[in-house]
């Protein structure tokens, strides 16, 4: 009994070992692509379960609108600098435009009275006596300003049509005390220059007696 069992294990043996030699020879003549496919196949499977079920996709933001907020803030910046902006312009001397003004407005005045004085038929004042606000006996005064003075340029103007702009060039004395001598021009124009002879009357003013153009 114990042989008969011996022969039948060794079969079963030889029988084996027979297939796992057939199922190797089989796998090493088996071509190389087959092995590479069943190889990628099983990544791709692999890969394809590791993706996840929902994809979370990221809204890029509207363009349109970013550029449309960067044009606000440029604006309102724009708004911001513009107040805070000086009131004056830089470089303008404030003195120097009040006396341009009055320059202006005095200019403007001048040529109102001439042109008054034109159309009431007023004709220059020779020989007749201005009037005058000074009392007691008279000196002659040369100095800018005074009341002598202004009184003396107020005849010269009455007697040769010119305004407040006019040049003075000289007054000085005539040939005595109570007599003067002036050359003016009008403004801006010193080629046009006028001899005036002027003479104190007392208790009467400055009467101009001669005009020379």
């Amino acid at each position: 009994m114990r042989r008969s069992e011996r022969k039948k294990s060794n079969k079963r043996n030889v029988v084996l070992f027979s297939a796992l030699g057939a199922v190797l020879l089989a796998l090493l003549f088996l071509p190389k692509d087959a092995l590479l496919m069943g190889g990628e196949e099983k990544s791709a499977t692999k890969e394809k379960n590791q993706e996840p079920k929902h994809k979370v996709v990221k809204l890029q933001p509207d363009n349109e609108s970013a550029y449309e907020k960067d044009e606000d803030k440029e604006a309102n910046s724009g708004d911001k600098a513009k107040k805070q902006e000086p009131s004056e312009e830089i470089g303008i001397d404030p003195e120097k435009e009040t006396d341009k003004k009055k320059k202006a407005e005095k200019a403007k005045k001048a040529e109102a009275e001439k042109k008054k004085q034109q159309a009431s038929g007023d004709k220059p004042v020779l020989n007749k006596p201005i009037g005058t606000s000074q009392t007691g006996p008279h000196t002659s005064s040369y100095d800018e300003g005074s009341v002598d003075w202004n009184e003396k340029l107020k005849a010269i103007r009455l007697a040769t049509g010119l305004d407040e702009n006019m040049t003075v060039w000289k007054i000085g004395n005539g040939g005595s005390p109570q007599k003067s001598v002036a050359e003016v021009s009008p403004n801006k124009q010193p080629n046009e220059k006028y001899t005036v002879n002027l003479e104190w009357v007392d208790e009467k003013g400055w009467m101009v007696t001669s005009v020379q153009k």
